[in-house]
């Protein structure tokens, strides 16, 4: 990777975007994590989000769908490399994902090395501007 990664982390639970944001940091200790837990604020907060950076979504935001979010955030903004994260994500919301915008929709890691694992997949996968597949 070249250059320093900026990632946001949407998670409404807070101790699950603590744990990424530490296993972000020890992978890439320079890069600038954000952290937002409330989806409602979200359209907002990523407006002063830099460009092309890469975002972590929760599907399961307090009862809200992150798939529903997808093509707000792409009218918004399209530069975002957007990941779709779920503790049990099926085919079919995969692809859901998929086609409302996420650059990829992946089940969450259930282990600190998984998720070192993981990171440097997606942040490897993600310096490469033309890539887009299942990282995990």
């Amino acid at each position: 990777m070249t250059s320093t990664p900026s990632v946001v982390i949407v998670d409404d639970e807070v101790d699950h975007a603590l744990i990424v944001r530490l296993v972000l940091h020890q992978v890439v200790p320079d890069a600038t994590v954000a952290i937002m837990t409330d989806p409602r604020a979200l359209a907002q907060r990523l407006v002063e989000t830099p460009i092309g950076s890469l975002v972590l979504l929760d599907h399961n935001l307090d009862g809200r769908d992150g798939i529903e979010l997808l093509p707000l955030l792409a009218a918004e903004r399209s530069d975002l490399r957007v990941v779709l994260l779920s503790a049990a994500l099926t085919e079919t919301n995969r692809l859901r994902a998929l086609a409302a915008g996420a650059y990829d929709a992946v089940e969450k890691p259930s282990s600190v090395a998984e998720w070192r694992s993981f990171v440097t997949a997606l942040l490897d996968m993600a310096a490469v501007p033309a890539a887009r597949s299942q990282v995990a």
